[in-house]
């Protein structure tokens, strides 16, 4: 068996794919990112800023498009397993970046009105030269809120989100999820500031 699955990667290697940025201007917001690919990583870069309506940070993301080539099947990592991604930051003080993904048959939980559902997770990213992070299929929660990107905070219509866990495993992602990844994304959320990100390879693994 192979000791993981690349997912996406930008050195010319595993099928390209498509990616995009979106920022909350779609929704009246003022952030602004921009995504450029080449030498063998993609550098997704930009400023979150509050978005006047809601009084809050908004959102950049950088997402592939969707289409072919079709994800591999990540299942076989599906017990203990994990997402390991390889990138570095120039601002890795930047406290609001976040990875998701899409799969098949994902359900809109509530206060989810925009957009794909996703599983989330938050991304920490320990250092300015390129390191491998590891997030275990459990940190990734489905309806994660609108306004902070977080799985354990409560909207301001109400609406109480929960993780990932024991007391909520419909939130988890499950080994058929995992066999019918549709997207990925890379945030920067609800945390106003400058981030740059430069990311080499998205893989599934032990």
């Amino acid at each position: 068996a192979p000791d993981t699955v690349v997912l996406a990667s930008f050195d010319g290697g595993a099928p390209q794919r498509l990616w995009f940025v979106m920022n909350d201007p779609v929704m009246g917001g003022a952030s602004h990112s921009s995504l450029a690919v080449g030498n063998s990583s993609a550098t997704f870069g930009g400023r979150c800023e509050i978005v006047p309506f809601l009084a809050a940070p908004g959102f950049c993301k950088m997402s592939s498009a969707g289409g072919p080539p079709l994800f591999p099947d990540a299942s076989p990592f599906f017990e203990g397993g994990a997402m390991h991604l390889l990138l570095r930051s120039s601002t890795p003080a930047y406290a609001g970046y976040k990875v998701a993904f899409s799969a098949e048959g994902m359900l809109r939980q509530p206060g989810q009105s925009h957009g794909t559902p996703e599983f989330k997770a938050d991304l920490v990213v320990p250092s300015t030269s390129f390191s491998s992070v590891r997030l275990p299929w459990t940190s990734f929660s489905a309806g994660t809120s609108e306004y902070s990107g977080r799985c354990d905070t409560t909207d301001p219509t109400g609406i109480q989100h929960h993780c990932c866990g024991p007391d909520h495993p419909e939130l988890c992602p499950t080994r058929s999820h995992l066999a019918a990844i549709q997207g990925l994304s890379i945030w920067a959320e609800g945390v106003q500031g400058d981030f740059e990100l430069e990311l080499r390879s998205i893989a599934a693994g032990p």
